[in-house]
């Protein structure tokens, strides 16, 4: 790592964004994956209500934050960032002022750049002004783009806006999204709360098997305060089958991400609201260890072709010396079965413990061994390993 670089990353653990927020990944909804620019107030309001009525809000699903397309094209007379009138005609305030009186959160978006990716104004030259805007608003969580940025690096970008959320003395969750350029892990834990490892997911498993495949591999940069994000979940929107979004939740879940669903509430299916309230994988993604997994066994090739013919296997380390073990079948045609893990080959504390599959339930008391009868194509299993 070079001289400048070093000094880089000096001036910004001293200029850290010491908002206290993150301490464990934060849980909710964004518009942008199902709905894109097709937003207004309404459909904000029956989030917040579907959240809370689908019991979502008491298993820590909290930010409900507004993506892309709330701002008009042009600045206002005071040079302030405009909502878009016919979208959300009564104004964002009111809706973190519902947000709020429902126990809730409300995010918003805007890119470090000229104009956000739909065109539309955006906050570069204008961080301070932003900033103060949306704290008289009262919002909690900003998701931070990268588009028409004219060539300025992206840590100079995203530092401005730090320093101007953190002059306006309101505690907003900031969410780096440069799309894992510019090495943000590298500069992202004394900047944001969380950065993007990669671009953006699509619902359909190759997505998901290809951003994870980026996210595990700097697995080591996550932490308490500053996250990983592999970006926001599909599950619910229909391009996956349920096995398949188990196991996009479940890795998610292990890799400290943030859980931003991103499907349509009012109208979700009730095996894929299931997925979404499990308890126990919402318990390993919010432990306060705060250890990202890693993956142990079956990792090489750029496109985890070793796990083809094997199952790759993830180890999650937890608070009072539990763990959690995944084991995924990345092929796309065969089941694997009979998958044999001795616990004491494995970069674990213990060689005996009480094992709880996460999906089925079932227990198994004081064992040495896990053992893996049938695995299905894309399909991931979870344990949680606890010590007798």
């Amino acid at each position: 790592m070079s001289r400048f670089v070093h000094l880089i990353l000096f001036v910004a653990s001293v200029l850290a964004l010491d908002n206290g927020l993150g301490l464990t990944p934060p849980l909710g909804f964004n518009t942008w994956n199902h709905f894109g620019c097709n937003i207004n107030e309404t459909i904000i309001y029956d989030t917040i209500d579907a959240i809370v009525n689908l019991g979502l809000r008491e298993l820590g699903y909290i930010y409900v934050n507004i993506d892309d397309c709330w701002m008009e094209k042009s600045r206002g007379h005071n040079d302030e960032l405009v909502y878009d009138r016919k979208r959300f005609p009564n104004g964002i305030k009111v809706l973190a002022d519902y947000a709020h009186q429902q126990g809730l959160k409300l995010g918003i978006y805007s890119s470090a750049g000229a104009l956000t990716c739909q065109k539309l104004a955006a906050s570069l030259g204008k961080e301070y002004i932003d900033a103060i805007t949306w704290a008289n608003w009262g919002i909690d969580y900003l998701k931070y783009d990268n588009c028409n940025h004219n060539g300025i690096s992206a840590y100079e970008r995203y530092t401005r806006m730090r320093d101007a959320l953190n002059k306006t003395g309101r505690y907003i969750y900031y969410s780096i999204c440069n799309w894992g350029q510019e090495d943000v892990w590298e500069w992202g834990p004394a900047v944001g709360n969380s950065w993007r490892t990669t671009g953006d997911i699509r619902d359909y498993f190759d997505s998901v098997r290809d951003i994870y495949e980026k996210n595990v591999r700097v697995a080591k940069f996550g932490k308490k305060g500053g996250w990983n994000d592999p970006d926001m979940l599909e599950v619910g929107n229909g391009g996956m089958t349920v096995t398949e979004y188990k196991t996009h939740f479940t890795l998610w879940a292990m890799a400290k991400s943030p859980l931003l669903i991103g499907c349509d509430l009012k109208k979700i299916k009730s095996e894929h609201l299931e997925i979404l309230k499990n308890k126990d994988i919402i318990a390993l993604n919010q432990d306060r260890l705060g250890i990202q997994a890693e993956c142990v066994l079956n990792c090489e090739g750029d496109d985890f072709s070793s796990s083809a013919e094997n199952a790759q296997v993830t180890i999650l380390e937890l608070e009072e010396n539990k763990a959690a073990i995944a084991v995924t079948n990345w092929n796309d045609d065969d089941d694997m079965s009979n998958i044999k893990l001795q616990f004491s080959r494995l970069p674990l504390k213990r060689s005996v413990y009480q094992v709880k599959d996460l999906w089925s339930k079932a227990v198994q008391k004081n064992i040495t061994e896990l053992v893996v009868d049938v695995l299905k194509p894309h399909e991931t299993k979870v344990y949680l390993l606890t010590p007798p």
